[in-house]
């Protein structure tokens, strides 16, 4: 996106001036979005006042690592663009996001998750067979360490489905490979 357009040094008219002022209303709406994530404002940040911003928004406040460029001159004559510049790109500088690695989770990760949760599930199945075992003529704890049993027989055997039919689409994607 080019600097902003003096329709003074342009001597634009007709369309090219229109597409001047959509330029540099967008210009001014990204800077006033950079200068409130810069601030820390957490109210709120216009990213919809332009297409420029809407289209900016995943970079400039979500979960990415952005690069901005600003060109300057040394040119007398375009002293206050390149002042402009600078402060505007200082400002960017001083945005912190906070981004994430997202985890890609394939087959065989989650295969792993379901065995390990399998294995916790049986432990805690033998941890409430030994207790029920032991626990001798009380009646009400048994029924409640019964009821967990048998709660926890039921998720074993859902976790037991879930493996084998991830084993199954596992092994259907290998024999399509």
């Amino acid at each position: 996106l080019a600097g902003s357009e003096r329709l003074s040094k342009t001597n634009a008219s007709g369309v090219r001036r229109l597409e001047g002022c959509h330029i540099n209303k967008s210009l001014l709406t990204l800077g006033t979005v950079i200068y409130k994530l810069s601030e820390g404002d957490r109210g709120h940040i216009p990213f919809r006042e332009s297409k420029l911003t809407r289209i900016l928004q995943p970079a400039l406040s979500g979960n990415t690592q952005t690069a901005i460029i600003c060109t300057v001159t040394p040119a007398t004559m375009h002293y206050d663009e390149t002042l402009s510049s600078l402060k505007f790109g200082q400002r960017a500088k001083t945005i912190k996001t906070k981004f994430e690695v997202n985890e890609i989770v394939d087959d065989r990760a989650l295969l792993q998750v379901y065995k390990t949760q399998i294995q916790q599930l049986q432990k805690d199945l033998e941890t409430a067979s030994s207790r029920r075992q032991s626990s001798g003529g009380r009646t009400q704890e048994i029924e409640l360490l019964h009821t967990e049993r048998e709660k926890l027989q039921q998720d074993w055997n859902e976790m037991q489905e879930k493996l084998q039919e991830e084993e199954r689409l596992l092994q259907a994607s290998r024999e399509k490979i």
